[in-house]
């Protein structure tokens, strides 16, 4: 029948879930102010780079600088503080709260509540550096001689991977931690020692310049993989890590929503 309800699909209950996500955080004022502070390293390295151009093209001076790197290895940083402001608190508010079992009486599956939360996380994550690092790469031809227009829309495809692979490992190194605790302060401290510790693994079995084991250095691997052309090695690792972590992060969430989304 024309009139009969229809329970909403997967993808729908998930798009559900992480809009309403993103709509709440970004109400908070700590991820309002961490948003605002993702938005000046794209604005000064844009203003720096333009400054660039026009002294070029006026023959003034030629720096034969390449920002774009630059500006990642900058940007990852605020937003990795960023993605655990959403992220720490999501499921620890909901555990605390008592509220998950409600989920149970609705078309909610414990995969679909996690997936809904990672994405809660991953999407501001991943725009705060596609958006900045592709402005980057359409001014930049204006800086470069011989970089043409496929140059600049293979460098944006390294971004968008780059960003893809990023806000997952961001996403569940916030989200898992939030799903272990029922306090959003605990949960930060354990997505802390989720960055901190593998680096002081990985900086005891290699030393300095060692293959990254936290989602923190192996973004900032991917990137000089991808862009400086670095070895692949140490971007393969960097990549896998991420997804390593992301994955974990999710299977921590998901295993305990399952446990506690019981009406």
């Amino acid at each position: 029948m024309n009139g009969e309800l229809r329970a909403p699909s997967s993808v729908q209950v998930i798009a559900a879930i992480a809009r309403r996500e993103i709509v709440v955080a970004l109400r908070r004022r700590l991820v309002k102010l961490l948003f605002l502070a993702n938005l000046m390293p794209p604005i000064i390295m844009a203003v720096i780079l333009v400054v660039t151009m026009l002294a070029r093209k006026a023959g003034l001076v030629d720096l034969g600088w390449d920002p774009l790197l630059r500006l990642l290895e900058i940007q990852v940083g605020p937003v990795l503080l960023l993605a655990l402001g959403i992220g720490t608190p999501l499921i620890a508010r909901d555990r605390s709260e008592e509220v998950l079992f409600l989920y149970a009486t609705r078309p909610v599956t414990p995969w679909s509540y996690t997936l809904g939360k990672m994405i809660a996380v991953a999407l501001p994550a991943a725009a705060l550096l596609v958006v900045p690092g592709i402005l980057i790469c359409i001014l930049r031809q204006g800086l470069i001689e011989d970089f043409g227009t496929m140059d600049s829309v293979a460098l944006m495809g390294k971004v968008v991977l780059v960003a893809v692979l990023m806000a997952w490992g961001y996403a569940g190194v916030s989200v898992g931690p939030s799903a272990a605790t029922k306090k959003a302060r605990w949960a930060l401290l354990l997505a802390f020692l989720c960055i901190s510790i593998p680096n002081v693994v990985s900086q005891i079995i290699w030393g300095n310049g060692g293959y990254a084991l936290d989602a923190a250095h192996a973004v900032e691997d991917l990137l000089y993989t991808l862009i400086e052309g670095g070895l692949t090695t140490y971007g393969v690792v960097g990549a896998v890590t991420l997804v390593v972590w992301g994955s974990l992060g999710a299977l921590v969430t998901a295993t305990r929503v399952r446990r506690e989304m019981t009406p």
